[in-house]
């Protein structure tokens, strides 16, 4: 019997050096217990504060406006490759893009923290191809100083890939970070230190339905995953955009989505949106070893 192209991928993915990276991704040193419920929690919106270093996959992308200013979040996956949304991306050039490691404080240095510009930008091909939301994902690989990358410690840790693709969901409930705002439409509400909120997942045919995305502008795509309560109150919001969803199987972490999109924050039948990130696992795979090898 053939080999799937997943397998073959997935095959040369290992002979290239990913071996260690399928048994440490996923992991944390500092723990960070979230409840689970449905009504808000206090103010990512409806999140908490984190400690240090309780998602070491997560990173901060900056843009220069000026300035460098908050930007987008991100997902680190190796030593020199992130995943974000390709919307954080479409108006601005890689020389105007900085990756920040180890980030949890926007007011100050973090003891862990470490700053890098963006080598490579890989948009996928098929953005808004099929909506103004669609495939909205893109591969960043990270300037180093070096060529082994980045230097993984307590702090700064890659998130596991999803292993295939599907629809259903593995998990009920999920956690999503970022540094956004805490009210919609105010990006001076950005909070000090990174926010954390459990989200549930929702079924396809719940995010289809009429009353939630239905009918809408963008329709709810395979490649799409929703997540939070219909009654509102928990959500990503601006500034979010690009950072992971993380959902923890078998006692590791993996990506399960990326902040892309959402009818407002918090808002009651309008949970947020996300790229489900399993959808696209064999283009980034392939696009990872193209970027580690170029």
């Amino acid at each position: 019997m053939w080999a799937s192209e997943m397998e073959i991928i997935t095959m040369v993915f290992i002979m290239n050096g990913y071996a260690d990276y399928f048994q440490a991704c996923g992991t944390r040193v500092v723990s960070h217990h979230l409840n689970q419920r449905i009504w808000p929690q206090t103010k990512i919106i409806g999140g908490s504060s984190t400690p240090y270093g309780a998602y070491p996959w997560q990173v901060e992308l900056q843009a220069y406006k000026g300035g460098w200013e908050h930007h987008c979040g991100g997902a680190l996956v190796s030593e020199t490759i992130a995943l974000t949304a390709a919307h954080c991306l479409k108006d601005f050039k890689k020389s105007q893009l900085r990756i920040i490691v180890g980030k949890h404080n926007l007011a100050k240095n973090d003891k862990h923290e470490k700053t890098y510009r963006v080598q490579k930008a890989i948009i996928h091909p098929d953005f808004r191809k099929d909506g103004p939301h669609s495939h909205d994902i893109a591969i960043l690989k990270i300037n180093a100083f070096n060529s082994n990358g980045i230097k993984f410690d307590s702090h700064v840790q890659p998130i596991c890939l999803p292993e295939y693709y599907t629809k259903s969901n593995d998990v009920d409930w999920c956690t999503v970070t970022g540094w956004g705002a805490q009210k919609q439409d105010d990006m001076t509400s950005l909070p000090k230190v990174l926010q954390a909120a459990s989200v549930p997942l929702l079924d396809l045919e719940t995010c289809r339905h009429n009353d939630v995305y239905g009918g809408r502008h963008q329709f709810i795509l395979d490649s799409m995953l929703c997540a939070g309560s219909l009654e509102g109150g928990v959500d990503a919001c601006g500034g979010d955009s690009g950072g992971p969803l993380a959902c923890q199987i078998n006692g590791k972490f993996t990506l399960a989505g990326v902040v892309s999109w959402g009818d407002g924050c918090g808002k009651k039948n309008r949970p947020g949106v996300y790229t489900r990130v399993s959808y696209y696992i064999n283009w980034i795979k392939k696009a990872m070893l193209e970027l580690e090898n170029n």
